[in-house]
């Protein structure tokens, strides 16, 4: 007979289930349960886990519901898909938390050491920068779409990041060094938005925006270019670096905005702002861990890719795009 856990259970309750299924995830090279359950799940219902012909452990699927046994404790847990997502976070807490104890440095930190040692401050011997700007929520005309806030980070001779913040009064300025910048422009589905964005708030050009664009690095085109999924840099960043945003949904900010023009309430600009920057940290993350490991594991799959993969991949959508509109480049690439 097996033991019917809740999650709350499994932190509760003196048990090794959260040990036991996460040395099954590095079994199958999984780094979440997210991408266990879409691997194991892929040709079948469910699966099995032996070890000396014994069975360890076993995972099954059933009307939405997702049932993992822990055969050595004798628990049985039923999951939903919210269960599903409170077990990812209880994972990361682990991951976290083994890390410590065993003196081992997170992937997070891992990457900074190396930035700070000198490493992945270029791209191939030219400078970068990343960004992010918060927006009103009318996003599905860009030209309508107003630019309330931003963040820069650059890296430094002495290999720190400095983080710029832009208000409206400096979007200007910052657009025209983004124009004249003789190095690479990186974000999250900055082709497809915050550059055109940009570009209207301040009156720019057809040309400028092109400018920005043949010289940019869009980590969502790059992904969805090497995976052919379409993916939210809160779950990229939550699987490669376990580094996730500060609000939950975007209109958060924006709710900050109004309060903040409504009320001056200085804390909720802060809190917009800290959201704003936190997105370019993870920005800048995603990037150095592409930079440093040029690999990734999808759905227990190793894909591998090069740095002018990394480089190339999301010009190349834009050309593609540009040359299947009459040579009109689709702000949706």
């Amino acid at each position: 007979m097996y033991k019917r856990y809740t999650l709350n259970d499994l932190k509760t309750v003196q048990n090794d289930l959260i040990p036991n299924f996460f040395s099954i995830l590095k079994k199958e090279n999984c780094i979440l349960p997210s991408d266990f359950f879409k691997k194991v799940f892929k040709d079948g219902e469910s699966v099995y886990y032996f070890n000396r012909g014994e069975a360890i452990f076993r995972a099954s699927q059933d009307n939405g519901l997702t049932t993992i046994i822990d055969e050595k404790e004798k628990i049985e847990i039923v999951l939903d898909d919210v269960g599903k997502r409170e077990l990812q976070s209880i994972i990361k807490t682990y991951i976290t938390k083994r890390e410590r104890v065993n003196g081992q440095k997170s992937i997070e930190q891992i990457l900074l050491d190396e930035f700070q040692k000198g490493f992945y401050n270029n791209i191939l011997g030219k400078p970068y920068l990343v960004y992010d700007i918060e927006t009103t929520s009318n996003i599905s005309n860009l030209k309508e779409t107003k630019f309330l806030l931003g963040y820069c980070m650059r890296a430094q001779s002495d290999n720190t990041m400095k983080y710029e913040y832009i208000d409206q009064e400096g979007l200007k300025k910052f657009v025209e060094k983004m124009v004249n910048f003789d190095g690479y422009i990186v974000g999250y589905n900055n082709i497809g938005f915050d550059n055109p964005v940009c570009i209207y708030n301040m009156g720019g050009t057809q040309e400028d925006l092109e400018k920005i664009n043949n010289k940019s690095i869009d980590l969502f085109l790059f992904m969805r270019s090497l995976t052919g999924k379409r993916m939210g840099l809160n779950k990229l960043g939550t699987a490669l670096i376990n580094v996730s945003k500060t609000l939950d949904v975007g209109a958060q900010g924006e709710m900050l905005w109004k309060k903040y023009q409504e009320t001056g309430d200085k804390k909720a600009l802060e809190e917009f702002k800290k959201y704003c920057k936190n997105d370019v940290r993870m920005t800048a993350l995603v990037l150095l861990y592409l930079l440093h490991y040029q690999k990734i594991f999808m759905e227990g799959e190793e894909i591998n890719f090069g740095i002018n993969d990394l480089i190339e991949k999301g010009k190349r959508e834009v050309k593609e795009v540009k040359n299947n509109n009459g040579g009109q480049t689709s702000m949706f690439a």
